[in-house]
């Protein structure tokens, strides 16, 4: 967290559901993931730490998706959003669209899934490996001064992810769409985008940035999937004017 939030503001990180270190219990969840389970475990989550008042929420990838679901079914509990890097329909390209497509399928291709994904379980080395395939400007990423820290913290839970419960994770992730439910998404939302996203097409997240009653799209030319790493200054400088106006903008 940068220093000139950290002083001011109070910040909690969550764990996606079936992301450790969250709980996996074996069961089919195939069937049972959906989008209000999903918006009802965070708040259940969100009810302990901020239990009265609104909150910024800020989301990645995947978390992207969960803030502005999350916004949709409990928009009482919203001042704003930012969206980097997500969307608003599942269906995903490069590394996570092979795993997606791994996922949901033929026992060949589950037992696929499984072998990949053990693969990155095995050694740092091998996360930071697929982390990097998620940038366009992979030097930037590579001299990103908190990458080793972050994979440092985050390694620990990684190789403790219920992999079949990752297998249910991408499969649920084909079917999520929010396109329907866009009216409900009234806050002021920041869509981070690279322009050169591989993961999650540029297209879809300038579209979903237009479909919002209050979205903004900031798009950063020739950066991937991992903007804050790969343009760290200008990242820093979006996200901290963002919440300054919202902080003028509630003080009016």
């Amino acid at each position: 967290m940068y220093p000139e939030l950290k002083r001011r503001r109070s910040w909690y990180s969550i764990s996606l559901p079936l992301h450790a270190p969250s709980t996996y219990s074996g069961q089919d969840l195939q069937a049972a993931l959906n989008e209000n389970l999903l918006a009802d475990l965070l708040e259940g989550v969100l009810e302990q730490i901020v239990p009265a008042g609104r909150f910024h929420l800020v989301g990645y990838s995947v978390g992207g998706f969960a803030a502005m679901n999350y916004a949709a079914k409990y928009p009482e509990r919203v001042t704003s959003i930012v969206s980097i890097g997500g969307f608003l329909t599942g269906r995903a390209r490069g590394i996570e669209g092979i795993l997606q497509f791994f996922a949901k399928g033929t026992f060949f291709r589950k037992a696929l899934f499984h072998g990949a994904y053990r693969t990155m379980q095995l050694h740092p080395s091998f996360f930071k490996l697929a982390t990097l395939t998620y940038a366009r400007q992979w030097r930037n990423l590579l001299q990103y001064e908190p990458l080793e820290p972050t994979i440092a913290n985050i390694w620990p839970d990684v190789r403790h992810h219920s992999v079949e419960g990752q297998r249910a994770w991408f499969a649920y992730l084909l079917r999520m769409n929010l396109l329907d439910e866009t009216q409900a998404i009234q806050h002021p939302t920041l869509v981070i985008a690279g322009e050169q996203d591989p993961i999650i097409p540029f297209h879809h997240q300038r579209k979903y940035a237009t479909l919002l009653p209050n979205g903004r799209l900031r798009s950063l030319p020739g950066t991937g999937h991992v903007p804050f790493g790969e343009a760290p200054a200008t990242f820093k400088m979006v996200l901290l004017d963002w919440l300054a106006d919202r902080e003028q903008e509630s003080q009016r």
